[in-house]
């Protein structure tokens, strides 16, 4: 049964509701209501937060700190910049963040295989799946087959006979009705144009194809065997071996005479993969953190202050680890793409030539996630002095970051959203994609917690006044990130 929206955003608020902080249950209520968070996803993400940073807080160790005199860079009255944090976590259009009940979890990915006796692949050829393609290579759980390739191993020929010899995957073979019409044999030799075999009759359980017009056949008498699915294709009387490389079929084969040993199974495997939290704990030695300054001395709170500060670091922190992760290891084969110089050409001219590159990755992406085109651009300033030189017909501006300098959205360019990443070579980027489901990207990351003190961490050694968060990394679809290099003509 499917979940309806309204029974998700219930089940949400049932989670949010169930936290119950003693001694924060205030700034929970605030968290709650935050407008910020209109996703589902995202309020999905701040409970589980949320419920995490209760059990940690709630804690003996954490209740004997909080209630001493002096308990190092937590304060209470910070709370709602905490809470505030996730929903400006800009990476979360990048990048899949989940919370994580515990500092150890596991990520569950669906891998379904199809196989069958009759089929020319081994057992494990894959489907696709909802978290990327799997080819199926020519096992069809239906009776039209569209495009089953023979290689050359298996091509048999017969030199008395002076026929080549294949054996198609599924018989026998269907040719009632208008299904014979759906038949086409394609020979393939590296150099020379394709062959192409149509059918001209049936005789005597026999379904005998003749060159389509257009092409050259070097002999004739080449045939289907409907009951076997033997292919006969004829060769000249002096041939040697086979005059083409391969053979790519298309043709119906009778599926209601079929049998367990030749439909195809479908199997689904559950991949288990670990995401193991490790904290990372920023200190900022100043007694301020220690102390209770009044707002009115500094008009603002500079606990407030200093926590965002500590929020953003932490934050720059997380990012360059993700960006060069995903640069460095990406598996995706790297393309050049060349930003026109010419002053003869208009601006718009200039864009549609490198719209057209751009989709070519983004299409090879699509292929290799099964999902979507890619629609994320991470550049160096090759890239960013181009979109940012186009009028805004073009490339629509993302708001200015006013918070911090360092890696940052810069706006909309086609069916892309661009990022700059300051540390990146000046013609360095790479293309991944980003959807609307928690799988619908390349990377994971896992969160613990919320910035907690440290004092309520393991961290084998005691820092009193520093921030801790705790986060898990996963590169799951490598060959979903593109590196290019962007060079100007």
């Amino acid at each position: 049964m499917k979940v309806t929206q309204k029974e998700l955003q219930n089940r949400i608020s049932d989670s949010l509701d169930s936290v119950g902080v003693k001694t924060a249950k205030q700034y929970f209520d605030f968290a709650k209501e935050d407008k910020a968070l209109e996703e589902i996803h995202d309020k999905a993400v701040e409970a589980g937060l949320l419920g995490n940073f209760e059990r940690i807080m709630d804690e003996d160790i954490a209740q004997t700190f909080i209630k001493t005199n002096n308990y190092g860079p937590y304060v209470m009255e910070i709370w709602p910049v905490v809470t505030a944090w996730y929903p400006e976590f800009p990476l979360k259009d990048l990048i899949s963040v989940q919370d994580m009940n515990k500092p150890l979890a596991y990520l569950f990915f669906s891998s379904l295989k199809a196989a069958n006796s009759k089929a020319p692949t081994a057992v494990g050829a894959r489907v696709e799946t909802p978290l990327g393609l799997r080819d199926i290579r020519g096992q069809y759980p239906t009776g039209e087959i569209m495009g089953e390739e023979i290689p050359t191993a298996q091509l048999e020929f017969d030199a008395t006979e002076h026929q080549t010899i294949a054996l198609l995957a599924y018989n026998p073979l269907n040719v009632t009705g208008d299904y014979l019409e759906k038949f086409k044999i394609t020979l393939k030799k590296e150099g020379a144009d394709d062959v192409v075999l149509v059918p001209a009759a049936v005789v005597n359980g026999k379904i005998t194809l003749n060159k389509k017009v257009g092409t050259t056949l070097t002999a004739t008498e080449s045939y289907l065997d409907i009951e076997t699915g033997a292919l006969y294709v004829a060769e000249a009387a002096n041939a040697a071996a086979a005059s083409f490389d391969k053979v790519i079929a298309n043709y119906v084969w009778q599926i209601e005479l079929s049998v367990d040993e030749n439909i195809p199974s479908v199997i689904e495997d559950i991949e288990m993969l670990p995401m193991e939290a490790v904290p990372r704990a920023l200190a900022l030695k100043w007694t301020i953190f220690a102390e209770y300054i009044k707002k009115s001395q500094f008009k603002t709170d500079i606990r407030e202050e200093n926590t965002k500060r500590v929020l953003n670091l932490i934050y720059q922190f997380q990012v360059r680890y993700i960006l060069d992760s995903l640069y460095d290891f990406a598996e995706g084969t790297e393309v050049t793409i060349t930003i026109p110089g010419s002053t003869v050409m208009s601006v718009e001219v200039k864009s549609q030539a490198v719209q057209v590159e751009l989709k070519k990755v983004a299409n090879t992406i699509e292929l290799e996630s099964g999902r979507q085109e890619g629609n994320r651009i991470v550049c160096g300033k090759n890239f960013k002095s181009f979109v940012e030189s186009l009028p805004s017909t073009l490339f629509k501006p993302a708001a200015p970051n006013t918070a911090f300098s360092g890696p940052r959205e810069i706006g909309t360019y086609g069916s892309f959203k661009v990022y700059y990443d300051n540390t990146r070579g000046d013609d360095e980027a790479f293309m991944t994609y980003r959807g609307t489901e928690w799988y619908d990207a390349a990377y994971y990351m896992g969160m613990f917690m919320p910035i907690v003190p440290t004092d309520a961490v393991a961290l084998g050694t005691k820092v009193r006044e520093a921030f801790c968060s705790m986060e898990a990394y996963k590169f799951h679809k490598k060959r979903c990130v593109v590196p290019i290099k962007f060079v100007f003509g």
